[in-house]
């Protein structure tokens, strides 16, 4: 076989046998790499194929964020942007300039801001939002995606009132006199997005169009398309994207738990697919966020309890479906592993969301059950700063325990969290997980788990992750080498010249 396309006179890091060992040239044919290695791979050029001399030009492979909320990213494109306001009246003013732009009927939404960078360090109440919204149904979204704040008339949309009662896993706020203020903590968020119509399918793949642009611009070729709702709309857009030529992202598809019993009962099983979109596991909240992730100390929000949890996983295991499930304190990690045992289900890499706080009994328990800790490196740097303030002081050594969890052996997957973390960019998450005082791993690592860690969350490794020969030819190509230099490398600008999706160009220029 000759190659279509060589890459010559590079710095090509495959992250397979060879390590972090660049080699110069790289071969790719029907998609795949055929060949990686010295000036012998020019051997394998034929009258047609295309060589580009790279000089000097820096290839890794494509990065793979294992967790972004893709299509709720792209929607709040259509929202009124609140990040970087620091105050009330600034998120008021924001949101009565997007007013001018919507449709008779269409709720307003907001999304962005961090009730701690407000002045006033509270959250806004309903009845300033209704200053700005009148009868407009409105909400605005924290960035952690786990409060809410809805206007007087989404409330009334969705029949909340002073004697409404709280939802399991979730809390209405209140007044003095017990009327709703308008905050919605975990899953009273729900209520009123429950009545809220929802996007149009045309609307949904504007927002993937919209997220694809900036996952491909920080060299990220598959995702981990998180959910937060029960929306099977999301797999027909990413489908008709794919059929019609516009996707240029892989995605694994996750499914949220309300549609376990039709994935079930259509025979869907994880993975389910083809190679652009596949489907992935079902998605489940164990825990909330924040000051209420559920710890063994006691406190925290029960968003599905341990028995609701052993119920779900056993069911899903039994129909072939892998269950990505948040939890990010140790109680709720302990939650699942204990499902997952219950479940006898190790072959189906059972994956715990964020596993924030995983002390080394459950480090090894993880290990034992064949289950995968999907991590959102940046938010260690956060985290230690939070600790002091939501965690006890016993459990900080357990945060964030890359180290700990891969010793242990945990196969650990790398992830945005998009767009609780604005900017997918991997670098600074490889970064952080690198530099990290306490828990800090090796740079290849790093990278692996931002690579190959989400490919064998997905049951994809023999596939996707290295640029090995027979591999998918997903990778990314930077005019400088981000792996040299004296140390001063600015991570947070580091940005791909190209990317390829199976050896064709979506992104860049070579």
């Amino acid at each position: 076989m000759r190659a279509e396309l060589i890459l010559a006179r590079g710095r090509i890091r495959t992250l397979g046998r060879a390590g972090l060992n660049p080699q110069s040239h790289l071969a790719i044919a029907g998609g795949k790499v055929l060949a990686s290695g010295g000036r012998e791979v020019m051997g394998l050029r034929g009258p047609r194929t295309r060589v580009v001399d790279l000089g000097g030009s820096a290839v890794l492979p494509g990065f793979n964020d294992a967790h972004a909320h893709v299509v709720y990213y792209g929607l709040t494109r259509f929202a009124a942007d609140l990040s970087g306001v620091r105050g009330v009246d600034e998120i008021l003013e924001r949101l009565q300039e997007h007013s001018k732009g919507l449709k008779p009927g269409e709720w307003q939404q907001g999304m962005g801001y961090r009730t701690d960078e407000l002045t006033e360090l509270r959250q806004p109440h309903r009845t300033e939002l209704d200053r700005v919204t009148g009868d407009r149904p409105a909400y605005i979204d924290e960035r952690g995606g786990h409060a809410r704040v809805a206007n007087s008339a989404a409330l009334a949309a969705a029949g909340i009132s002073g004697d409404t009662q709280n939802p399991p896993g979730g809390r209405i706020g209140r007044d003095m006199n017990r009327l709703p203020n308008g905050l919605l903590l975990e899953s009273a968020m729900r209520m009123v997005a429950d009545v809220q119509p929802p996007p149009s399918l045309k609307r949904r793949i504007e927002g993937i169009v919209s997220a694809q642009e900036l996952l491909v611009s920080r060299g990220i070729t598959s995702v981990g398309a998180a959910v937060n709702r029960g929306f099977a709309d999301d797999l027909r857009a990413y489908e008709r994207l794919a059929c019609d030529g516009g996707l240029r992202v892989r995605v694994n598809e996750f499914l949220s738990w309300e549609l376990l019993e039709a994935a079930s009962d259509l025979g869907i099983r994880t993975g389910f697919g083809g190679p652009m979109v596949r489907a992935g596991p079902i998605k489940v909240f164990v825990d909330g966020g924040a000051e209420r992730v559920a710890m063994r100390g006691g406190g925290g929000v029960w968003r599905t309890t341990r028995e609701e949890l052993r119920d779900l996983v056993a069911r899903a295991s039994s129909a072939g479906l892998q269950v990505a499930a948040h939890a990010i304190g140790d109680a709720a990690i302990e939650a699942m592993c204990d499902a997952v045992e219950a479940a006898g289900a190790t072959h189906l890499r059972h994956r715990v969301e964020h596993c924030t706080i995983c002390p080394p009994d459950l480090q090894a328990r993880l290990a034992s059950l064949g289950m995968v800790a999907v991590m959102q490196p940046i938010a260690a740097r956060f985290g230690r700063v939070a600790s002091s303030i939501f965690f006890p002081v016993r459990d900080r050594k357990d945060l964030a325990a890359h180290r700990g969890l891969m010793r242990a052996g945990v196969r650990v997957a790398f992830s945005s969290d998009l767009p609780v973390i604005p900017d997918p960019n991997p670098w600074p998450g490889i970064r952080v997980a690198v530099e990290d005082q306490v828990n800090g791993v090796s740079l290849l690592a790093s990278l692996r788990a931002y690579t190959a860690g989400g490919a064998y969350a997905s049951f994809e490794e023999d596939v996707k992750g290295t640029l090995e020969p027979g591999m998918l030819a997903d990778l990314q190509v930077y005019n400088e080498d981000p792996l040299e230099g004296d140390g001063d490398v600015a991570w947070e600008e580091l940005r791909p010249r190209a990317v390829l999706l199976g050896g064709v160009r979506v992104f860049g220029s070579l």
